[in-house]
């Protein structure tokens, strides 16, 4: 392969993993992910992880997660008992998979843990005293702030998560940014 080749390879393959780490999911799934997304050709358990100079039960277990979030799927290969994959490369559909259940989980809980909280401080209004009383009524203040936010994020969210696979790009291009 040509050095330039090689050299794009593994910066994207790299810069993947780095950025599968600053969404929560490992370096080794994302390397594993950008190194599928390149292949133009299904690779095995075996070629991964010779790809990548990991383990092969890493790659078994990173494979199963990345089947799990929609990044990746088995398929079959005529004459091969391996088990052989290849990257989803619609990544809006990736995207939508990732936050539908991850995300879209998290504000949920969000929401519940401050409407709990809420109905606490509601609760033991009677019992405070007037200090506490002031300390009670700033904290649901900010957390009215905090719900209104999750609210906000929830609907963009389902707003999201909504819209069909398919982006109208001209129509992006067409946002300006100022």
């Amino acid at each position: 392969m040509h050095k330039n080749l090689e050299a794009v390879n593994e910066s994207t393959v790299a810069g993947i993993g780095r950025l599968a780490s600053f969404f929560g999911f490992s370096d080794v799934m994302g390397r594993l992910y950008g190194t599928l997304l390149l292949s133009p050709d299904p690779m095995s358990l075996d070629d991964l992880a010779e790809e990548l100079q990991i383990s092969k039960g890493s790659v078994s277990m990173n494979m199963r997660s990345l089947e799990r979030w929609g990044m990746a799927k088995e398929v079959w290969m005529r004459g091969d008992r391996k088990k052989y994959y290849t990257a989803e490369s619609d990544l809006w559909l990736v995207i939508r998979n990732v936050l539908g259940s991850r995300e879209q989980r998290e504000v949920q809980r969000a929401l519940i843990v401050l409407q709990e909280s809420m109905v606490k401080l509601r609760a033991a209004e009677a019992e405070l005293t007037d200090e506490e009383r002031e300390l009670a009524c700033f904290y649901l203040e900010r957390i009215e702030e905090l719900q209104a936010f999750f609210e906000v994020a929830q609907l963009a969210l389902q707003t999201v998560l909504g819209q069909d696979n398919e982006l109208d790009f001209e129509a992006v291009t067409k946002i300006e940014i100022v």
